[in-house]
């Protein structure tokens, strides 16, 4: 039933509670082409996780569904459960593009693996668990979980649910598994250099590998899951960012685009250690150093003299450093003020 007059009759037949809820709910079924009435359970199921909110507001929004059905004298949908809602995941993600190409990911290699296993994550929660940009970037550690092999989102009081399948290299649950454990042993060693040595010795995922489902470590310190990696590889934490928003991850923007380059199969190409995420250059040829005469015609004091004149030189480099960072944290306290007004 898509007859707006009809729609609008059922909804004054509502009580006034009901009214707002169920115009939500009508307005999301028309503009992603549904039939707001007679609805089935798989519609709620979808209305729940496209619209997320608080399990109490969920349950007033399926309760308003239901009175706008019986008010209409059409059969009343099933109810769904708001707790663990289904996502996507099974044949339906396995046969997707976004599946194809996760299973092309790189899982292993320096810096191939680690930007693999992020992006690979990407597009499991903006595909498969069908969660916006902006839910991801905001999404913390302590939000993910894998339940019996099922992969478990939390979106509000919400659980989002992903289940698992056969082909290890783009399973929803084994995916964030990878990265899950990649963020657990930089817990451990964060050293860039350690992690950079574990993933050049990491054995590549194949469609014949064999995925452990056993439990992750306990996490040491909560933060966003997906973060930006710099040119060197380093996980970026988020650390330049305003204090309101130092928990967030990579932006929503960043996420956007990493997701659209991998489907349109332009996605960064991460190999070799040297990758800086910029442009070769050709380095023009320099031209032999003169010859210099040999250490033993230098005169000592020569040397003695230069480094007396440095030490002389950079005598009140220390104060100085320290007026610079004075002056740079006076800076950055205008800024948060200035930031904290803004969102007041």
């Amino acid at each position: 039933m898509h007859d707006h007059d009809e729609l609008e009759r059922v909804r004054e037949l509502l009580p006034a509670r009901h009214r707002a809820r169920w115009s939500l709910f009508t307005d999301w079924c028309i503009g992603v082409g549904v039939t707001p009435m007679p609805a089935d359970r798989e519609t709620l199921i979808e209305f729940v996780r496209a619209n997320p909110a608080a399990v109490s507001t969920q349950r007033e929004r399926l309760a308003a569904v239901r009175a706008a059905h019986m008010h209409a004298q059409v059969p009343v949908p099933a109810k769904a459960d708001v707790g663990a809602v289904r996502g996507g995941g099974g044949r339906e993600w396995l046969s997707s593009e976004a599946a194809q190409v996760v299973a092309a990911l790189p899982s292993a290699g320096w810096p191939s693996g680690l930007f693999g296993r992020r992006d690979a994550l990407l597009l499991v929660l903006s595909k498969a668990a069908g969660l916006s940009y902006g839910q991801i970037e905001r999404l913390q550690r302590s939000q993910v979980r894998v339940v019996n092999s099922t992969l478990q989102v939390q979106v509000g009081q919400v659980w989002v649910e992903v289940t698992a399948t056969d082909d290890p290299r783009s399973c929803p649950a084994a995916v964030f598994l990878r990265w899950a454990r990649l963020l657990a042993y930089v817990d451990r060693w964060p050293a860039t250099a350690a992690l950079a040595a574990a993933l050049a010795k990491a054995e590549p995922i194949t469609a014949a590998s064999r995925e452990s489902y056993a439990p992750l470590p306990q996490v040491i310190q909560d933060g966003p899951l997906l973060v930006p990696i710099d040119r060197w590889g380093g996980l970026g934490m988020g650390r330049w960012r305003h204090k309101a928003r130092a928990r967030w991850g990579l932006s929503a923007t960043a996420i956007g685009e990493i997701v659209a380059a991998h489907l349109a199969g332009n996605g960064g190409r991460h190999v070799g250690s040297g990758w800086d995420g910029l442009p070769r250059v050709v380095e023009p040829e320099v031209p032999d150093s003169p010859l210099v005469s040999p250490l033993s015609d230098v005169d000592p004091s020569v040397g003695w003299q230069a480094r007396a004149r440095a030490q002389a030189q950079l005598a009140d480099v220390r104060d100085t450093l320290n007026d610079v960072e004075r002056e740079a944290e006076a800076l950055a306290a205008k800024i948060a003020a200035i930031l904290g007004d803004d969102n007041a």
